[in-house]
Formats: structure tokens, sequence, C-alpha cells
């Protein structure tokens, strides 16, 4: 990303002020200058009338006393006035005169005056010709313009720096803390309150204008912030519910409400592996309920859905809720799974759910009566060689050696015997 220098306003406001103060300094002294020029063009030529208005009677009365030393002097009298340069008289009687610096003549302005005769109606005695020494004139006109350009200079710098100093305090000082904070402003510091270090007797004005805008938009943005993260939050926990729901109702039969097929292999090759491992008992029943087949045929399946869902409660009420777990195999069947059970324990919960089906489960019919259910169990403990498939296929064996032998029963996978005689081979 480019660069680009940085203008301060301050100093781009100063320049663009003195552009236009050295205008207006040119200006005004040029204007002066004329004014000055014309007044002291004035006043010079009221000089010069003066002084031949004074010098002449007194040359008329020397020229008419024929006396040419007085006509020398007052000559010299009048090239002692500084714009006068040179004097000649021409008198009527052919006589000259002359004083002051001749080859200037060429250089000078030159004014003639006729001299009065001392009687009136009679003719000129002569002519008085002055040559004037104009560039004093320009000299003077350049020295007030050079006067007034100073002072008005001087007077222009002073005032330039009074307003850099204001610009400096009042403009530049607090932009650059404004610039400042917003720079170092980090995302998790959005409420960090704006504080600029303003002059005493400061007034409101445009930058507090700015000062506001953005603590404005500091409210607006955290009050934005607070708002996504409360949507986020919500968002989160509804995404979170509806996983948790989600990832129930995938390992969760819907009738039931047990575990299904899926979760059953998932979770139990993890409790053959835990049982191996730390040389630990596991046992499954694998439950079927009698002549399910037959409720549905007979009283329907809305019926053979109720059989399910209470078998299912009955199952569940005799489990340890901290450490077994029941799954619906398949159609009537249940897998029971018993962590830390040996054969004897496993034979023993399978007999306390086999009676409590045989003695408390009945569904009630369309037709007033109770229908009464019986459910048979098989029986396995894993051992050590055991997989999964031969470990169940044991169980499953069981079930259909219990089914064989009447139903209603409990089967262990050891072989055709009874819970007393397994207790006697345990012994």
């Amino acid at each position: 990303m480019s660069i680009t220098p940085l203008q301060p306003i301050a100093g781009l406001l100063i320049r663009r002020v003195f552009k236009w103060v050295m205008l207006a300094i040119i200006a005004f002294s040029s204007l002066q200058a004329w004014l000055n020029y014309r007044a002291i063009e004035k006043n010079f030529d009221m000089t010069i009338n003066d002084v031949v208005q004074t010098h002449l009677p007194l040359l008329s009365l020397a020229i008419w006393d024929i006396e040419p030393q007085a006509i020398q002097k007052q000559i010299g009298l009048l090239v002692k006035n500084s714009p006068i340069i040179y004097a000649h008289i021409r008198a009527s009687t052919g006589q000259q005169f002359e004083g002051g610096r001749r080859e200037l003549r060429s250089n000078g302005q030159i004014l003639q005056f006729d001299i009065p005769a001392q009687t009136e109606g009679t003719a000129a005695l002569g002519v008085l010709e002055l040559v004037i020494d104009r560039s004093r004139l320009r000299e003077e006109l350049l020295r007030n313009f050079i006067v007034v350009f100073i002072e008005v200079l001087v007077l222009a710098i002073f005032i330039l720096i009074a307003l850099v100093a204001v610009l400096r305090q009042d403009l530049q000082r607090p932009m650059r803390q404004l610039a400042d904070f917003v720079k170092n402003l980090q995302a998790n510091q959005i409420s960090t309150p704006l504080a600029l270090d303003l002059p005493p007797g400061h007034a409101y004005n445009e930058i507090d204008l700015v000062i506001d805008g953005f603590r404005t938009m500091q409210e607006s943005i955290q009050k934005h912030i607070s708002q996504q993260d409360q949507l986020v939050l919500q968002r989160t926990e509804q995404l979170e519910n509806a996983m948790s729901t989600l990832e129930k109702l995938s390992i969760t039969d819907g009738l039931t409400a047990c575990y299904n097929r899926l979760l059953f292999n998932q979770r139990m090759p993890t409790e053959m592996q835990r049982a191996t491992r730390y040389v630990r008992e596991l046992s499954v029943l694998f439950c079927d309920i009698d002549f399910f087949k037959r409720v549905n045929d007979s009283y329907g399946h809305a019926v053979g859905d109720k059989v399910l869902v209470s078998f299912a409660n009955c199952i569940k009420d005799n489990l340890r809720s901290d450490s077994d777990w029941v799954v619906r195999y398949g159609g009537e069947e249940f897998v029971v799974v018993l962590p830390e059970t040996s054969l004897i324990a496993a034979v023993e919960v399978a007999e306390r759910m086999r009676a409590a089906v045989e003695q408390a489960l009945v569904v009630p019919l369309a037709d007033g009566t109770m229908l009464q259910i019986t459910a048979s169990f098989g029986v396995a403990q894993k051992k050590p060689i055991d997989t999964l498939e031969n470990f169940m296929q044991r169980a499953d064996q069981a079930l259909y050696v219990a089914k064989n032998h009447g139903r209603n029963r409990v089967q262990a996978a050891d072989g055709r015997v009874t819970l007393r005689e397994i207790r006697d081979r345990a012994s």
C-alpha cells in the first residue's frame, strides 16, 4: 500500500494565507507608493515655484540696476536648492549668467521663467532657465515604497506567527491526538473513551463535532458487536441443541427410546477392548418377546408397538443406570450389555427381567381384556478369544435354546444348564 506524504492542514492554511498576504502587501504598498508619489510630486512643484517667485523680483532689480555681482549671487542661491542643478539667465541686453553643473543639463527637466520688468507695461528683462533634477523625486518615491513595504511586511509576519501558534494549538494538536487515537485503537478496545487534551477556555467548535461523531460511531459499533455476540451465542446454543438432538436421534430407536443398532456397532467394540485390556468381565443378554408375530397378526401393529414400548421400559427398569445399556437389536429382539458382570450375575439379571415381564407386563386391549407377555433370554459372558461376532452368536444360540425349550426362560450360553447348575459350576 502506497503511503501518501502527510500535508498538515495548519501548514497548508499558513502557506495559502502567506501567499494572499504577500499579494495584499504588494498591492497595498504599490497604492501607498503611488499616493505618496503624487503628494511628493505636487510638493516638489510647489517648492520650485516658491523658489522662483522669491528670486525673480530680486533678479529683476539686479538686472535693472545692472549689477552683475548681485545677479550672480542670486543664481548661486538658486542652485543651492537641492532639486535645481543648473540655472541660466539670458538678459534682454544680451548678457548671460549661469551657475550649477552645466554638464547635467541634458539629464534634467528644463523650466523657463520670464524675468519681469520693474515697471508695468514694459517687456521682460530676460529669461530664467532652471534645470530640475527629477531623479531625486524617483529616489524619494522608491524610499517611501520600501518603507511602507517593510512596515506592512513586519506587521504581516507578526500576524502570521500568531496565526501559526493558534492553528497549532487549536487545530493541529487536537487533530493529531485524534489521528493517533484512531490509529492505535484495537478491535478489542473499541469501547476505550476518546479524550483529547484541549487548551483551557476551549470553545465548542468543529473539532468537538468530529469528536462527538467518533464517539457516536464507537457506541454504534459496540452496540452492534454486542448484538452480534448475543446472536452468535444464541445461534451456537441452538446449534448445539440441534446437534445434541440429532446425535441422540441418530443413536436412539424412535419407538422404544432404547439405543439402536448403530450405537451398538460403535460402542460394543470399545466395551470388548476395555474388558480384554483390564481383564474385566463382560456379559450380554439376547432377549426376544415370545410369540410377538402372533401379537401383530392378532391385534395389529399398534398393539405390537405398545408391547415393544412396555417391554423396553420393563427391561430398562432392571438395569444399573450407570453402566448397563440396552439396544433394540432388531424387530422384537433386544440386547442388554452388562459391563463388569459375570455370567452368574448376568443370568440373575436376566431372570429378574424375565420374572418382571411375566408378572407385571400386561397390555390392555380394545375389548377390555389384558394381553399377557413373556420373553426368553440368552446369556453369554465374553471369553478372551471372543470376537464380537462369535460373542453375539453364542448369546443368540442361547436364546435359540431358550425358545426351543418352551420360551419364557433364561438360558446360559455355556450349555443347557440352569441357574443352580451355573452356580454349582462356578463354586
